[in-house]
């Protein structure tokens, strides 16, 4: 069993993934009990101690694993190459804690060894490391940090490496049997080997379902689509509505906006509507006079920390009055995480 664990910084999501491999271990070895040999418990450290604030986290974290009887493997770099290593522990059938792809992820593309400085691509580097450990041991959890719903523009650096782990960040999402998203210590389900496939399945059967209720309502009412940067939005949407004619918000007119079908990127068209002056109140009257039927995606921006700009701070408080009366009058609201859509509104 594969299961992801993601969550903001200081969200609890490590403790609360150090809970779920022990149990599982715990389980395990209790089934192993009266064999030849019992289950082992593995902790993958890809944290590297670079200064003081790095050296306080890992010890911090070693405290925590301290009397459970974790085996810890420093592997910062290549995890295909480590467990190919003949010298490799035999992880048969064992229990590992992965922590965490967002350090593991900036190691590939950053370190000399890393995969990018030798010729490798990150993703693909990090995804068989993962896929190669979920074959070989009985019991998996990898951690990984949601880092996709600030309102300032990126680098491009830090947007090619966005990039990479929003695209690790799903592919494991699909691989995993279980996926649990942190809150300030409150687990909430993304996805359950029990459930989701079902509900999944529910969702994606077509938008005929969706539309037969809308016209039992006597209309065809605004959709809404939202989560962080580079969690699979777009194709999620295109799945949900295929016959949508899409524009885009980084560059369409305000003409091309109210005639189309659906338009990703939302939030950078607020972005330009208020560069050029002009207030939130009337996008908002411009959208619900003409296009009622619009399909909308857009980025989740109102986390993090707040931007110092005063046009950034405007940009993120619009973004947010704006889709909030839009989606009043939506009769579909879904959230994307990691690839994975829950309908929040029906």
């Amino acid at each position: 069993m594969m299961k992801l664990v993601m969550g903001g910084s200081g969200s609890g999501k490590s403790a609360y993934a150090e809970k779920c491999i022990c149990r599982l271990y715990r389980e395990l070895c209790t089934e192993d009990a009266g064999r030849d040999k019992e289950a082992s418990l593995y902790y993958v450290a890809d944290m590297i101690p670079y200064g003081q604030e790095t050296a306080k986290k890992i010890e911090a974290h070693r405290k925590m694993r301290a009397g459970k009887g974790f085996a810890t493997l420093e592997w910062y770099v290549d995890l295909p190459g480590k467990l190919s290593d003949p010298k490799a522990p035999i992880l048969k059938g064992s229990c590992v804690l992965l922590e965490c792809i967002s350090n593991l992820t900036a190691n590939e593309m950053y370190e000399p060894d890393g995969a990018e400085n030798m010729g490798r691509d990150t993703a693909e580097s990090v995804i068989k490391g993962v896929q190669m450990l979920k074959e070989r041991c009985a019991h998996l959890v990898v951690v990984t940090n949601d880092v996709f719903r600030e309102s300032v523009p990126d680098t491009e650096e830090m947007s090619a490496y966005k990039d990479n782990l929003g695209k690790i960040n799903r592919v494991l999402a699909e691989m995993a049997d279980r996926v649990t998203e942190v809150v300030y210590g409150v687990p909430v389900c993304i996805k359950s080997d029990s459930d989701m496939d079902a509900g999944t399945r529910e969702q994606l059967k077509g938008i005929g379902a969706a539309e037969e209720i809308s016209e039992e309502k006597g209309r065809h009412g605004m959709k809404f689509i939202t989560g962080g940067a580079y969690q699979g939005k777009l194709d999620y949407a295109r799945k949900l509505y295929p016959g949508a004619e899409w524009a885009d918000g980084a560059r369409c007119s305000l003409k091309e906006l109210l005639s189309c079908g659906a338009v990703d990127h939302f939030h950078l068209f607020v972005r330009r509507w208020l560069q050029e002056g002009k207030t939130p109140q009337e996008l908002i009257r411009a959208i619900l006079d003409k296009n009622r039927g619009l399909v909308i995606v857009c980025d989740e921006i109102g986390c993090g920390l707040v931007p110092v700009s005063a046009f950034e701070r405007e940009y993120r408080e619009a973004v947010g009055r704006i889709c909030t009366e839009l989606v009043k009058h939506a009769d579909e609201v879904y959230r994307v995480t990691c690839g994975i859509g829950k309908r929040i509104r029906s």
